[in-house]
């Protein structure tokens, strides 16, 4: 269920995504595995907060799909600074360390028992 509140003037609404879900991007010329923590909207710009499977590591990223095609999204590095920083100040009111902390840990666990399951 999607969470809409005002922060700092800014209006914000997060949860967006349905669902849990493994996204590979490359970064940097590097392939990561990571975890999909939110799609979020910030005063109507749209972003995505992924975790590193291996490093923990969180991502926040521009997140745009195409009007004619709904399928394909683009993850976008953000390279001005001072939205960086707004952005992740604003995210992490809502996902403070230990919301955070119980995704990663539920992740873990999904990724657990589907290992057991492949197992059997």
């Amino acid at each position: 269920m999607t969470q809409t509140i005002e922060l700092h003037g800014h209006q914000l609404e997060f949860e967006k995504n349905k669902g849990k879900a493994l996204i590979e991007f490359d970064f940097a010329n590097s392939p990561q595995e990571c975890y999909l923590i939110d799609i979020f909207s910030v005063d109507r710009d749209d972003y995505i907060a992924l975790v590193s499977v291996d490093s923990e590591e969180l991502y926040i990223l521009r997140y745009d799909t195409s009007e004619d095609d709904k399928e394909n999204i683009n993850l976008i590095a953000i390279d001005n600074e001072e939205e960086l920083d707004l952005v992740y100040h604003l995210f992490s009111h809502y996902w403070d360390e230990d919301k955070l902390d119980k995704i990663i840990d539920a992740y873990k666990c999904d990724m657990k028992d589907m290992d057991n399951f492949e197992e059997e």
